[in-house]
C-alpha cells in the first residue's frame, strides 16, 4: 500500500516513528544528568504537593480545618515521596545509573501528582472522586492486583488515579527503553513500578498482614477488611498522647510507618548517589551524643511513666510513635552538628581534622544543604505525633543555632555555653516525658528533677571540651580547660561532676543516697582527673558511673 506520491505507507510510518523516537531520546538526554540541589528538589516537590492540595480540597471540595489541612498535606507528602523515591531507585537500578542523574527527571515527573484530581474534576464537572486505599483481605488482594484495582470497595473510584498510575508505569518503561534499548528491562521496570504503586495503594492491608503475622493472634487468612480498619483506623492512646480526629486516624497511624520509611529511603538514595559523602555523614554521627540524646529521651519517658502510670499504654502505634521521636531526635542532633561544624571550621582544622569539611568531602554549601534537610525532617517527626513535639524540636534548633552561630555564638562564653547546652538536653527529656503525660505537658514533672538535671548537666558538660583545647584556645572559645589549663580545668570539671552527684541528695531530699553519691561521685572525679584516659573517651567512663548511680537512685527514690 502506498500514499498519493507512491511511497510505501509502512516506510512513512517507520520514518515518523523513528523521528519521534529520536526526539524523545534528545529530550531525555537533555534533562538526564542535569543537576539540582537537594534543597531545590525538596522545595519543588513540596510545592507540587501544595498545588495538588489546592486543587483537591479548595477548588473541588469544601474548605478543611487547619488541623485537617496539615494532616492531609503530611499524608499526601509521605505517600507520594515514598512512591517517587522507590521508583527512583528502581529506575536507577535498571538503568545502572547514579540516582543523582535522574533527579531532574523525577522532579518533572512529580507533576503527575496533580493529575488525578484534575481528571476527576473534568469527568464530574467539578468534583473529586473518593480515592481511598484499596483495603482488601488476603483473598481479595490478589484479584485486586491482577485486575489493576478492579474490585474496589463500594464508593471508592480510581478514575484519575488509575490514569495517572498507568501514565507512571508507561513513562517509566519508556524511559528505561530509551536509555537502555532493552525491551525486557523496560517491561520488568514497568512491572516493578506497578508493584510499588499497588503496594502503597493497598498498604493498610499489608501493614495488617505483617502485624498479625508477628503478633500471632490471627492467621493472615483470618484478617478481614473490618479487622484492618479496626486495627489502623481506631484511635488508641500513644502512652498518654491521644489523637481524637476519628476520620483521619488511619492516615495519622500510617504516617508513623511512612516517616520511618522515608528516613530510610532518603538514606538509601544518599548512599547510592554518593557513597563517600554518605559514609562521611555516618562517621560524623558522634556516637556518644547519639547515646546521650537517646538516653535523655528514655529518662523522660521513664519519669513520665512514674508520674502518670495510668497512661502507660503499650501498643504497636505507641511503640512506633516512640521510634519516630527517637529518629527525629537523632536528626535534630545531626542538624545541630552541621551548624557547629560550619562555624567551628577553624577549630576543627586543629582539633578534629578528620571531619567532613576538613577532609573536603563536602563544600560548605553542600554541607549546609544537608543540614537544611535534617532540620525540617526532625521537626516533621515531631509534627507527625503532635504539634507540641514539633515546637520542642524547633526550640532545640534555635538553641543549637545561638550556641554555635554568630552573632551570639554563646559557646564562647564559659558557664553560659554549658547552661544552654543543658537547656537543649532538657528539651529532649521533655519530649520523652510529654509523650506519656499527654495534655498535662510537663506540669507533672517535679521542679526538683528539672533543677537537678539542669544543674548537673551545666556542671558536667564541660568534659566534652578537653578534646578541643588547642582549637578553642586559638579561636578564643573560653572553655574551662582554655581558661585554667588542662590540669586545673580537669580538677574544676571533676569537682563539678562530683557536686552533681551530691546535689541529687538535697534536691531529691533523699539522704539514703548519700554514700552511693559519694562512691560514684568519687569514681567520676577520679575518671575525669585521670591522665591515663583519652579525653575523647571520658564520656563513656563517666556515663558508666552515672548509669550505675542512676539505677540505684531509681530503686531508692521511686521503688
Amino acid at each position: 500500500m502506498a500514499d498519493a506520491d507512491g511511497k510505501p505507507i509502512v516506510k512513512i510510518i517507520y520514518k515518523k516513528v523513528k523521528k519521534a523516537r529520536e526526539r524523545i531520546e534528545r529530550f531525555v538526554d537533555k534533562i538526564f544528568g542535569q543537576k539540582i540541589s537537594p534543597l531545590a528538589w525538596a522545595l519543588g516537590f513540596l510545592s507540587i504537593i501544595g498545588l495538588r492540595m489546592f486543587v483537591e480540597f479548595f477548588v473541588a471540595s469544601e474548605a478543611l480545618t487547619f488541623q485537617e489541612i496539615v494532616i492531609e498535606y503530611i499524608h499526601n507528602f509521605f505517600f507520594f515521596i515514598l512512591a517517587f523515591g522507590v521508583i527512583w531507585l528502581i529506575l536507577s537500578l535498571f538503568l545502572q545509573e547514579n540516582p543523582a542523574k535522574l533527579a531532574v527527571t523525577m522532579i518533572w515527573a512529580s507533576w503527575l501528582i496533580v493529575l488525578p484530581p484534575l481528571l476527576d474534576i473534568i469527568r464530574t464537572k467539578g468534583l473529586v472522586y473518593w480515592s481511598f486505599y484499596a483495603i482488601s483481605d488476603s483473598e481479595l488482594i490478589w484479584s485486586q492486583f491482577i485486575t489493576f484495582f478492579g474490585h474496589l470497595p463500594s464508593g471508592i473510584v480510581y478514575f484519575g488515579t488509575k490514569i495517572t498510575f498507568v501514565s507512571a508505569i508507561i513513562l517509566s518503561g519508556l524511559l528505561v527503553l530509551v536509555r537502555s534499548k532493552s525491551v525486557i528491562k523496560a517491561v520488568l521496570s514497568s512491572f516493578c513500578v506497578y508493584v510499588v504503586l499497588f503496594f502503597l495503594g493497598s498498604f493498610p492491608s499489608f501493614f495488617a498482614f505483617t502485624y498479625y503475622f508477628f503478633e500471632g493472634s490471627k492467621k493472615i487468612s483470618e484478617v478481614t477488611i473490618p479487622g484492618i480498619m479496626q486495627l489502623i483506623g481506631t484511635p488508641v492512646p500513644l502512652f498518654g498522647t491521644e489523637f481524637k480526629n476519628l476520620p483521619y486516624t488511619l492516615a495519622y497511624h500510617l504516617d508513623f510507618v511512612y516517616y520511618l520509611g522515608l528516613v530510610g529511603l532518603l538514606g538509601l538514595l544518599f548512599f547510592f548517589m554518593d557513597k563517600n559523602k554518605f559514609l562521611a555523614v555516618i562517621r560524623n554521627i558522634r556516637p556518644p551524643q547519639i547515646v546521650y540524646h537517646t538516653g535523655l529521651f528514655f529518662i523522660g519517658l521513664g519519669l513520665g511513666i512514674l508520674a502518670y502510670p495510668k497512661n502507660f499504654h503499650v501498643n504497636i502505634f505507641s511503640v512506633l510513635a516512640a521510634m519516630v521521636l527517637i529518629v527525629a531526635i537523632w536528626l535534630a542532633w545531626k542538624a545541630s552538628v552541621v551548624v557547629n561544624d560550619i562555624y567551628d571550621f577553624g577549630i576543627d582544622q586543629i582539633s578534629n581534622p578528620d571531619r567532613p569539611l576538613q577532609k573536603k568531602i563536602f563544600t560548605v554549601r553542600e554541607y549546609a544543604e544537608i543540614g537544611m534537610i535534617f532540620f525540617p525532617l526532625s521537626v516533621l517527626g515531631g509534627l507527625v505525633i503532635n504539634s507540641k513535639f514539633a515546637a520542642l524540636f524547633f526550640v532545640y534548633q534555635i538553641i543549637a543555632w545561638v550556641y554555635s552561630a554568630p552573632p551570639f555564638r554563646l559557646k564562647k562564653i564559659p558557664i553560659i555555653a554549658t547552661f544552654f547546652s543543658a537547656v537543649a538536653s532538657l528539651l529532649i527529656l521533655f519530649i520523652g516525658f510529654t509523650l506519656v503525660s499527654g495534655d498535662a505537658h510537663i506540669h507533672g514533672l517535679s521542679w526538683r528533677i528539672t533543677v537537678l538535671v539542669l544543674a548537673a548537666l551545666t556542671l558536667s558538660l564541660p568534659i566534652k571540651d578537653f578534646k578541643d583545647i588547642a582549637g578553642d584556645e586559638k579561636y578564643g572559645i573560653l572553655t574551662l580547660p582554655v581558661i585554667f589549663g588542662e590540669e586545673k580545668g580537669k580538677l574544676l570539671v571533676a569537682v563539678g561532676v562530683f557536686a552533681s552527684f551530691m546535689l541529687s541528695i538535697f534536691l531529691l531530699n533523699e539522704f539514703r543516697l548519700f554514700w552511693w553519691a559519694v562512691l560514684f561521685g568519687g569514681i567520676s572525679y577520679l575518671i575525669v582527673t585521670s591522665r591515663k584516659i583519652n579525653p575523647r573517651n571520658l564520656f563513656w567512663w563517666v556515663l558508666a558511673s552515672v548509669s550505675a548511680y542512676g539505677l540505684i537512685l531509681v530503686k531508692i527514690v521511686f521503688a
